[in-house]
């Protein structure tokens, strides 16, 4: 089952908020639990999303189990600007990546809900650090210098090669650092899964609700596997990205790596096996997390939702990070599950990560506050032939990748700060490789877009060329 979102013929439609849905405030027993799990640098690179090559049990589950978004998107494309956006439910021209510490009377998630009477509990990369976090927020947090794995594992290699480059010349380039442990409990995430499970069994506090935030590291790196997991996966299944010989050029500053990393077929290969395999390991601690949540019987009392930070290039255009305003990094996976709701089913309706906070208050049963920028996705989770949000946006002010973007449901647009701009189709291009903005017959798709912007962003700004780190 899947749903459709379709442009707004007006700027107004396009902004027109939705009608409050009901709340789900539980029943008789009692309001629901959430637990909200966050991986980091993780695309849509997951079985339950199509991708032949992953190995993800756990997560194929939950989606079995649940709904999955296939058109859910972060608002910034590292962890920072990612993370404060959608703990404090604004959008980037409101909360960029220092906003909570330059501003800690803002209201964050977990400070919202233990003022209406839920335990918190966080552990792990929910904040991008512990220099971001509320101190307000968790009635249980343990500190990240007290999550530890058992020592002894060994230390991490990294992928090395000499890079033929498209001008002719060679790049000596190090990436990609991966460490292979003889047993998951030598690694960070199972240390996280580990407090989230001690949490569920004993920490709780048996008369209130919870919100737990769990924040794996996986996949970023360093890319962390078990030997097991690293030789079980087979690299036939991976796919190579091949830039079309008909491809856009990308303006000066829109990727990191420029030229792009012409590696080797074989160095493709191990990369994202080491990719994978850092999924396949995440997929193992979240598995081991809602065993516990099932053991603890508090499964048919309980919100899963599990998402990513952002998204992540395994080579498009030579792109090996993340760091651009693009579909493989801005579009990440979102899968709810629900008690008692909609199983098995595909939503395509748009969300944006900022949307979190109202949807939590509502599956919740309580208020939300009234400053967020994001707006419930609950209706979703009724009918997934409902209609999402007209549009996502995001914006990279300062980094590589420099600029503002508009991913509605045909087009993503992007205006850069060199002043130069793009129009992808997604109907023709999913990969965006192909810059259609030149072409007249798309002039009133821009000019709806560029409105979209500015309505979010405010007036473009001036043109500038942003320096390179």
């Amino acid at each position: 089952m899947t749903s459709r979102c379709i442009l707004g013929t007006t700027l107004a439609f396009a902004l027109a908020a939705a009608v409050a849905s009901p709340a789900f405030a539980g029943d008789a027993a009692g309001p629901l639990n959430i637990l909200f799990i966050v991986a980091d640098d993780l695309a849509t690179r997951l079985g339950c999303y199509g991708d032949p090559a992953a190995q993800t049990p756990h997560l194929d589950r939950l989606a079995a189990d649940g709904v999955i978004f296939t058109r859910a998107y972060s608002q910034g494309a590292v962890c920072t600007p990612s993370r404060t956006s959608f703990m404090l439910g604004l959008n980037n021209a409101h909360a960029n990546a220092e906003h909570f510490r330059r501003n800690p009377d803002t209201m964050t998630m977990g400070r919202w809900f233990r003022t209406h009477g839920h335990q918190t509990f966080s552990v792990g990369k929910i904040d991008h650090t512990e220099d971001y976090l509320d101190p307000e927020a968790w009635d249980i947090r343990p500190r990240n210098a007290d999550v530890r794995p058992r020592p002894g594992m060994p230390p991490g290699s990294r992928f090395r090669e000499d890079l033929p480059q498209p001008d002719g010349t060679a790049l000596a380039r190090e990436f990609g650092i991966h460490t292979i442990a003889p047993s998951a409990d030598q690694l960070h995430d199972h240390a996280v899964a580990d407090e989230a499970i001690s949490f569920l069994a004993s920490r709780r506090d048996r008369s209130r609700p919870f919100l737990a935030a769990v924040g794996f590291h996986s996949p970023h790196v360093p890319w962390q596997s078990t030997a097991a997991i690293h030789e079980s996966l087979s690299d036939a299944a991976f796919r190579l990205e091949r830039l079309p010989t008909d491809a856009t050029p990308l303006p000066a500053g829109a990727v990191a790596h420029v030229p792009g990393l012409a590696i080797s077929d074989d160095l493709q290969r191990r990369t994202q096996q080491a990719y994978y395999a850092a999924v396949s390991l995440l997929d193992d601690q979240v598995g081991r997390v809602l065993a516990a949540l099932e053991r603890d019987g508090l499964a048919d009392r309980t919100v899963v939702v599990f998402t990513s930070d952002h998204g992540y290039h395994l080579g498009w255009r030579g792109q090996w990070i993340k760091h651009s305003i693009s579909e493989q990094v801005l579009r990440v996976p979102l899968i709810v599950r629900l008690p008692r709701g909609l199983a098995g089913t595909s939503t395509d309706g748009i969300v944006e990560l900022l949307d979190l906070f109202p949807t939590f208050c509502d599956l919740a049963g309580i208020p939300a506050p009234s400053k967020l920028d994001g707006r419930s996705f609950a209706p979703l989770l009724r009918d997934a032939d409902a209609a999402g949000k007209p549009a996502a946006f995001a914006s990279m002010p300062h980094m590589w990748g420099s600029g503002r973007t508009v991913r509605t449901a045909r087009w993503r647009y992007v205006e850069r700060l060199d002043g130069s701009s793009e129009l992808y189709d997604h109907a023709s291009d999913p990969d965006e490789y192909h810059d259609v903005s030149a072409d007249p017959e798309h002039a009133e798709v821009i000019r709806q877009h560029a409105a979209l912007l500015t309505s979010t962003f405010g007036a473009r700004p001036a043109t500038r060329q942003k320096p390179r780190p």
